[in-house]
Order: C-alpha cells, then sequence, then structure tokens
C-alpha cells in the first residue's frame, strides 16, 4: 500500500469516528459548554427584541434567516425569547450528512427542535428539503413556531439566498426577518467555504434582529420575482450583519 492511500484510509477512519453516535455526544456537549462560557463571560447587548415578543405573542409564524458563519451563537436569541415565551417552540433546519447532525444536536441542547432536512451529502443533486422534512416545518410554522435557517446553507456559495428560504415562506405565509451577532473577538476559521466565525470568551456580543420583516409574494415565483425576492432579503441579511459589526465599535454597558 502506498503511503498517500494510507494517508487517505487514516482521513476516512478519522471522519468515521468523529461521526460516531459516542463521539457526537461528546462533542456535543464540549461545544455547547463552550458556547455558554462565551456567552456568561461576555457583555451583550440586544437589539430590536420587543418586534419578536409582540409575533411570538400574537402566535405569527416568523423565519429567522441568518448567514451560515454567524450561525454559532443564534440559539442564545431563541433561549432569551423562550425564557418570556415558555410554550413557544423554535425549530432549526439542517442537513443529514454529519456536520448538519451535529449542528442539529448542539440545537437541541439549547431545547429547540433540530429538523434534518436539507442536503444529504456534499453533492448538488442530493441539494433541497424532503417531503417529511418539509411537511414538519409546514406544520410547525402554521402553529406559530418559528424557524431558524441559513439561506446560504449547508454549502454555499457564501451569503447568497437559495430558493427553499422563499419557498417555505410562501407555502406557510411566514414573515422572514433577517438576525445576526457579532463579537468583539473572533476566531475565523480560514479553511471553511464561508469563513466560519467562532467568538471568543471575554468578548462583547452583540445580537440584532432586523426593524423589517419581509413576506414572501405567493403568487410571484417565476425565475426573475424569486431573484427579485432573494436579493431584497440578501440586502436585510447584510444590513443587520453590519450593524453588528460597527454596534462593537462602540462602547456600551
Amino acid at each position: 500500500m502506498e503511503w498517500w492511500e494510507v494517508k487517505s484510509l487514516s482521513r476516512l477512519l478519522l471522519r468515521k469516528l468523529a461521526y460516531s453516535f459516542l463521539a457526537q455526544k461528546i462533542i456535543t456537549f464540549v461545544v455547547y459548554s463552550y458556547l455558554l462560557i462565551v456567552y456568561k463571560t461576555s457583555s451583550k447587548k440586544f437589539i430590536g427584541f420587543e418586534k419578536i415578543y409582540g409575533a411570538i405573542e400574537n402566535k405569527e409564524p416568523i423565519i429567522f434567516a441568518f448567514w451560515h458563519n454567524r450561525l454559532i451563537m443564534i440559539p442564545f436569541i431563541a433561549q432569551k425569547a423562550k425564557k418570556k415565551f415558555k410554550d413557544h417552540e423554535f425549530m432549526t433546519l439542517a442537513s443529514k450528512h454529519g456536520d448538519g447532525r451535529f449542528v442539529g444536536s448542539v440545537m437541541e441542547k439549547f431545547g429547540l427542535i433540530s429538523i434534518l432536512g436539507s442536503t444529504k451529502d456534499g453533492r448538488k443533486s442530493s441539494r433541497g428539503i424532503d417531503y417529511g422534512s418539509m411537511r414538519k416545518i409546514i406544520e410547525g410554522l402554521k402553529k406559530g413556531y418559528s424557524l431558524g435557517i441559513t439561506p446560504d446553507g449547508p454549502r454555499g456559495p457564501k451569503q447568497q439566498v437559495n430558493g427553499e428560504l422563499i419557498n417555505i415562506a410562501r407555502l406557510t405565509k411566514a414573515k422572514i426577518v433577517a438576525v445576526s451577532f457579532s463579537s468583539s473577538n473572533f476566531k475565523i476559521i480560514q479553511k471553511s467555504w464561508d469563513q466560519f466565525k467562532i467568538p471568543l470568551p471575554f468578548s462583547k456580543l452583540c445580537f440584532v434582529v432586523d426593524e423589517f420583516y419581509y413576506e414572501a409574494k405567493r403568487d410571484a415565483n417565476d425565475d426573475e420575482n424569486v431573484a427579485q425576492q432573494k436579493n431584497i432579503i440578501t440586502e436585510r441579511l447584510n444590513l443587520v450583519q453590519k450593524k453588528c459589526d460597527e454596534f462593537l465599535n462602540k462602547d456600551y454597558e
């Protein structure tokens, strides 16, 4: 066996080990604990949450959209709302491949409902949400639940809205709201497709909910109209992210 074959085999075995049930449980616990440490040791600012509370109280279906590289602290937005509305449920959509299952496990630690429904593997041909997962999403939103989704996930392109977000909003009449977070101290994973950002402990954290809620046009499903809707949502996502980053340049209590 050649050296490069040994190297490839080793990588495969390590990957399978990382995706094993026990390894996933351990990694999930470690990541969840780390996020709690970051949150507890950092100062925090929340902007725009009053509008969330009003929507939840009125049982309005809301889709929270956020870029994939900022998803890691988003569960704290849901957790903050759940403290005020204990019976309200938040759903999250993740892919069915190993990384997606891991993300879903972390989300469940925060008390969120994880729906594994997007890409089954890395191939473009497998992209999309299967029927069973879509049904769970639609049923949940019609009950007034909220859904969190990364419109550029799980594999990109970076910060480009895919069609699934529009489709879900059209089918459920749910309003889309952009959310984001920022930290004064990040560790950026340069080799990841979206330069994934991991906040560090003892930072300043800012969580922002957009003031603008977008309602997808139910009768506008041609390519041109869908493209226009994607552009609007992209602008709001970038605006909220920029607002988070700029706010951290200011001092706050």
